[in-house]
């Protein structure tokens, strides 16, 4: 059995069982000639829906290299913790013109019924099903209630017999924002060491929700590039081009793995090692790069003006002070500084600048890459080369103090 596709459209009926059901329709719908249910319903017979009105199939069907974190999310829950899955899975919505509910067999029948959301968790249900050969098991009745699993998906079933009304409701019930990877990251307390340490040393707080909208508070997820730009080649995952631009070319990806290092942390001595240094360095970090955005260095480099991109190298405030530098540029400076970060007996990571340093040269040969990269700083951001050269001067520096030292 497999589940229903848009050449299917909505058949004349599919009848499922329930666990619970419930009718909450709101006045204002019974005035549109509309009904509301909530029921819990056996995860199998989510299978049986179509999903002609839909607005769009099982993702993961057409491309396997579609699926995405969600999809695992889903199937994670399913394979680890089912008694969780109706609650950790925001379920499935039914359109149907009609319903009829038996109370006694808890059976309800569907005319014109179709999903209009919950298509990939009707996906990962599927391929769980399959993966277990339970499918087999839904078309014969010999052992069919060992065999089914006994965990609930919530369904919200409207009953619209408009049918422009039913295409309206599914285009809203798919375009409403989803939750971002901040606010998960901290409803879980992932950040909660990373906020506690960074307040204690800087004085500000750090965003853990999509609306932390306060212009004091420092964007963690850029928090997490810059350590990420900072860490030292011995500790970091790789030493490939890919991880030079991680951090400038998907911040996501940062928080991602930040969020896997605190997860693993107790078990995986890469992983705290990882972790560690992060909630160790971002004081620092911020530190550092909130002073290069405003630093008198860059005075002098003619970069106000508009650039290829179409924005600006720098921004100014109203007494001509520069208050901001493109990252595209600033990324680079951060991950030469890298250098001469260490760690010290203590266990805790340093960002120790030499004598011989001298920010107003980095800052030049930085303006310099950026004139070399077309006046880009989004192709500067984005370029190996641009990071490769700032890095040669601190490195340099740290060669000459090794070799003084040794004489």
């Amino acid at each position: 059995m497999s589940p229903a596709t848009k050449r299917e459209r909505t058949p004349e009926t599919v009848q499922i069982s329930y666990q619970s059901i419930r009718n909450l329709t709101a006045p204002e719908e019974k005035a549109s000639g509309v009904q509301t249910y909530f029921a819990n319903i056996p995860v199998h017979e989510v299978v049986k829906l179509a999903t002609g009105h839909n607005l769009r199939d099982y993702i993961a069907a057409h491309n396997s290299r579609k699926r995405n974190q969600v999809h695992r999310a889903i199937r994670r829950t399913m394979d680890e913790e089912p008694v969780r899955f109706i609650n950790r899975n925001s379920g499935i919505t039914i359109c149907c013109s009609g319903v009829d509910i038996d109370e006694k067999s808890r059976r309800a029948t569907l005319h014109e019924a179709s999903l209009i959301n919950g298509a990939q968790t009707q996906g990962e249900i599927q391929a769980y099903l399959e993966d277990r050969e339970i499918v087999d098991a839904l078309t014969s009745e010999e052992d069919r209630d060992d065999a089914l699993p006994d965990f609930h998906v919530r369904a919200e079933i409207n009953v619209d017999p408009d049918e422009a009304s039913v295409i309206e409701t599914a285009i809203a019930r798919n375009t409403a924002t989803s939750v971002k990877s901040i606010s998960q990251a901290g409803a879980r307390g992932i950040l909660e060491e990373l906020e506690e340490n960074f307040s204690k040393v800087v004085g500000k707080k750090i965003t853990t929700s999509e609306t932390d909208d306060n212009p004091d508070w420092v964007d963690t997820k850029q928090l997490l590039q810059l350590c990420r730009l900072l860490m030292p080649p011995e500790i970091a995952p790789s030493k490939s081009e890919a991880e030079i631009l991680k951090p400038y070319k998907n911040k996501e990806k940062c928080l991602q793995e930040f969020a896997e290092w605190h997860s693993n942390r107790s078990t995986d001595d890469e992983a705290k090692s990882r972790y560690d240094f992060t909630i160790g360095i971002a004081p620092y970090a911020w530190m550092i790069f909130d002073a290069l955005n405003k630093s008198s260095d860059w005075y002098g480099h003619r970069l106000h003006e508009t650039t290829k991109s179409g924005g600006r190298a720098v921004r100014r405030d109203l007494n001509g002070s520069v208050v901001w530098v493109a990252p595209g540029i600033l990324f680079p400076i951060m991950k030469a500084l890298s250098a001469f970060v260490n760690e010290g007996k203590d266990g805790k990571w340093r960002l120790n600048f030499p004598s011989l340093y001298r920010q107003e040269e980095l800052v030049s040969r930085a303006v310099k890459q950026f004139r070399s990269h077309g006046v880009d700083p989004y192709v500067m951001g984005r370029s190996v080369g641009a990071y490769e050269a700032l890095m040669t001067y601190t490195e340099t520096i740290v060669q000459l103090l090794e070799m003084s030292e040794a004489e």
